[in-house]
C-alpha cells in the first residue's frame, strides 16, 4: 500500500489530508475518488527522499498538492 499526505495548493491540508492506494504511479493531472465520492486532481507532487525523511519515516510515500473537484 502507497500512503500520500495531502495538501491543498494554499498550503492548508485537504479533507481528508492521507490518501492510501494500491496504486503506485499517479501522475499530475491525474484524478482520484475519495469517501463520500469527494474527487481531488492531482496539481504537484514531491516524492523526493532528501526533503521529505521524516514523512518516510512515518510511512507515507510523498506529499501531493490537490485541488477539489466539483
Amino acid at each position: 500500500m502507497f500512503k500520500y499526505l495531502l495538501a491543498l495548493p494554499d498550503g492548508e491540508p485537504a479533507d481528508p489530508a492521507v490518501f492510501v492506494t494500491a496504486v503506485p504511479n499517479w501522475a499530475i493531472g491525474e484524478t482520484f475518488m475519495v469517501y463520500g465520492g469527494k474527487q481531488f486532481r492531482i496539481v504537484a507532487k514531491s516524492e523526493d527522499l532528501d526533503e521529505l525523511d521524516e514523512l518516510y519515516e512515518r510511512g507515507f510515500h510523498g506529499l501531493w498538492v490537490v485541488e477539489p473537484l466539483d
